[in-house]
């Protein structure tokens, strides 16, 4: 204590901390309580009584034009800092956030930032916040900076862990801090350990001598304003620099010219996960379920601890007894008394875990830290809270659909002939088209387009994602349609503006549809690439036969994908003939796709367009052999080319005038992912063995590397059928149309049955 001023060093997230932080504050009765936090969320100090406020949450600061630079403090009911609150609005003491303001802190950022733009810094090292707790503070980007030689590194009180003979600080902590029964004195023994720890390292970076600066000016202010008993609850690490104040003029001196931003703050939920190490956050605990209990339970002698892990693992369907419980307790209990413990920390229940449950076996330590020593616990934070007016409207959309948040991974079975389902499917689509990664898509197994699977689960950026995207309009859909109609003006691309418009479809926005297909109408017209046009046509495609199931009407589109078709059909000759092997892979890309596209269209006029383009191709003398036996196979499975016009472009392509390469390359075309018609068709087989028959040595081993390429795409069992063929063993039943078995007349007959079967 210093004139009145009573400095409580803590650790952030720490039940030892808060347990301790709550005492001090109960005995001392303070007039006002010095929390270091931002003072632009004073006014939302309120909400933290209200009955809807259910820690861990967050205060999330951010700026309002660039919502992107924002900054967390997270709070979990075990944090000195939420006891502190907690304690301030029952008690109705003063509290003031008395940390470096955040107009200052986020400017000095986007300085820094800057400043790495022009090349300004440097690459020693890098440096955040450095300090001698993990911060409150969290970001989620990290900004490069110029590091300080010989700067204390993050976590400070490893190197006191290590004059102890501990190899994990936390460890060291849970013992000295967390198992403390008597705490007279702990913030003194704190304030001590962290002096000489400054003092072994002198140097400071910029950003913490601002911070201090600031800290002791609104020190003097409450000293000024006659408060005789003020409690300061900071990080451990600033109680020194806090503590032995240089003058007033210095530190106005040091404060002098910051720049400002304006800044904007609001409560939202925190997880547990997010509080550990795992989740990349340099202020997270190890063990937040752990500490979570230690909170809950101070008195625990481990057989409340063991009885969850022992619950858990039945819920895995492992035979766990009680006799299992009493025997890990014991053992643990043992183990603390072993290495001087007074009591059994997490390291001494894990090891009797892996004893007695897993016979050895350290795996099942896995399964606890995901469901206990971390959890999967997530807070909520009141309705009113300010928020912005976007995330007001998806949170309404998620209560009416029935969609809690949460971090559990929850999978959503949707079928869209269901009104809830199509207007959960709608949210989850303009989601995305936001880029909010709340749902991600899921494969569907089956054919029908009524089916869409989606995995949903939250996270707290998630939040501050909706809010950077607020600046497009107050509800989702006026969001989405502003801001896809803002990226659809800067696609020169058909093909991009085509993916984006396929995307956009099943987000029920027919006014940002009709915006992008005149688009998509004026950039298509201006287009000459035969090759992007045909890049763009299977979306078009999906386009219009999406449409077509969502009941929405996209007859524009399919004019453009038919006047496009004839495009196509007047160019694409040209650019199939006289191309390298790198040109010719690409085509063969494009003819594939928009084969299949025209298959799916089942449109004639398209169809005979396409057809008479791939019979121009087969014909021209300069195509690519590669492409030439792709069309030729085309027209022979759609029974266009008959078996007499197929024999004589082998033949022609065979010749003795032809190269080895041109004659494997054909072939390469020919039987591409042709492995099931080679098994059925025996016209097709024929010519194939024939010709292979027919090849002399020097030829085949010329030929086989192109022809092993060609067959290994093939699937295993496709492989193994056609050597049975090869050497006449194979039991594959096939139908010959021109054999007297056939019955032309019972088969016309069976047709319209299956048409109605179809639905056609």
């Amino acid at each position: 204590m210093v004139d009145g001023i009573h400095f409580l060093g803590i650790r952030h997230h720490g039940p030892g901390s808060a347990k301790n932080v709550r005492a001090y504050l109960e005995e001392l009765e303070p007039d006002v309580i010095l929390l270091e936090g931002p003072p632009e969320a004073e006014p939302l100090l309120p909400g933290v009584l209200h009955e809807q406020m259910k820690p861990p949450v967050a205060l999330l600061a951010y700026q309002p034009d660039e919502p992107r630079r924002a900054v967390f403090y997270p709070f979990a009911e075990f944090s000195p800092e939420w006891q502190a609150m907690c304690y301030a609005m029952k008690k109705e003491v003063s509290l003031r956030f008395f940390d470096l303001p955040l107009v200052h802190h986020l400017a000095l950022w986007k300085e820094r930032e800057e400043q790495a733009e022009v090349g300004k810094t440097g690459e020693e090292g890098e440096c955040d916040e450095v300090q001698g707790e993990a911060s409150a503070t969290e970001t989620p980007e990290k900004v490069r900076e110029v590091a300080v030689p010989e700067l204390l590194p993050v976590d400070p009180f490893a190197h006191l862990a290590k004059a102890a003979g501990y190899d994990d600080p936390e460890l060291w902590w849970e013992v000295n801090f967390e198992n403390r029964q008597r705490n007279e004195e702990v913030f003194a023994a704190v304030k001590e350990a962290v002096s000489v720890l400054r003092e072994y390292f002198p140097k400071t970076d910029r950003e913490t001598l601002l911070r201090e600066a600031w800290m002791r000016k609104m020190i003097r202010a409450a000293q000024k304003e006659g408060f005789k008993r003020i409690a300061v609850v900071c990080g451990a690490w600033h109680v020194p620099g806090l503590e032995k104040m240089p003058t007033q003029k210095e530190d106005n001196e040091l404060l002098k010219g910051l720049p400002k931003v304006k800044v904007e703050c609001t409560w939202i939920p925190w997880t547990y996960d997010r509080l550990s190490f795992r989740s990349g956050y340099g202020a997270g605990i190890v063990s937040p379920g752990w500490y979570d209990h230690l909170w809950h339970y101070p008195d625990d002698d481990g057989t409340r601890w063991m009885s969850k892990v022992a619950a858990l693992f039945r819920t895995k369907g492992m035979d766990i007894s009680v006799a299992h419980v009493i025997e890990a307790v014991r053992l643990a209990q043992v183990a603390a008394a072993l290495r001087g413990l007074p009591r059994p920390s997490l390291e001494e229940y894990n090891d009797a875990v892996t004893t007695v449950m897993g016979f050895g076996d350290p795996i099942l330590l896995q399964v606890i830290r995901e469901a206990l020593v971390i959890s999967d616990r997530m807070g909520s934070v009141p309705d009113d809270v300010p928020k912005v007016p976007l995330l007001v409207d998806v949170e309404k959309l998620l209560k009416r659909l029935r969609l809690p948040l949460t971090t559990e991974v929850k999978e959503f079975q949707l079928d869209l002939r269901k009104p809830m389902d199509l207007e959960r499917s709608i949210f989850f689509h303009r989601l995305n088209l936001l880029g909010i990664k709340m749902a991600r898509p899921l494969r569907v197994d089956g054919k029908g387009t009524f089916k869409e699977a989606w995995s949903v689960y939250y996270e707290p950026e998630q939040t501050l994602a909706v809010i950077e995207k607020a600046v497009w309009g107050n509800t989702l859909s006026e969001a989405v349609i502003a801001y896809n109609t803002h990226l659809s003006k800067d696609i020169t691309s058909i093909s991009e503006l085509v993916d984006l418009l396929e995307r956009v479809i099943p987000a029920d926005l027919p006014a940002l549809v009709e915006e992008m297909t005149s688009r998509l109408d004026a950039l298509s017209a201006s287009t000459t690439d035969v090759l992007e046009m045909m890049k763009t046509i299977p979306g078009m495609v999906n386009v219009v036969r999406y449409g077509s199931v969502r009941n929405l009407d996209y007859g524009k589109v399919n004019d453009m994908l038919n006047a496009m078709m004839a495009r196509v059909l007047a160019g694409g000759v040209l650019a199939c003939t006289n191309v390298d092997e790198d040109a010719t892979t690409e085509v063969m890309e494009r003819l594939v796709a928009v084969d299949y596209a025209m298959a799916t269209a089942n449109q004639p006029g398209l169809m005979e367009m396409w057809t008479e383009l791939v019979n121009k191709i087969r014909e021209a003398r300069g195509s690519h052999p590669l492409l030439s036996g792709y069309c030729t196979r085309l027209l022979r499975d759609k029974n266009i080319l008959g078996y007499e016009e197929t024999a004589q472009t082998l033949s022609y392509y065979t010749s003795p005038g032809n190269t080895a390469s041109d004659t494997a390359f054909w072939f390469e075309g020919f039987l591409k992912s042709s492995g099931t018609i080679l098994l059925l068709d025996d016209q097709l087989w024929d010519l194939v063995n024939s010709w292979l028959a027919t090849l002399n040595d020097g030829s085949f081993m010329e030929l086989l590397p192109i022809l092993r390429r060609t067959f290994s795409e093939y699937s295993l069992p496709e492989r193994r059928k056609l050597g049975e063929k090869a050497k006449g063993t194979s039991a594959v039943k096939r139908v010959n149309a021109e054999s007297e078995a056939f019955n032309g007349e019972d088969a016309r007959r069976v047709i319209p049955l299956i048409e109605r079967l179809l639905g056609i």
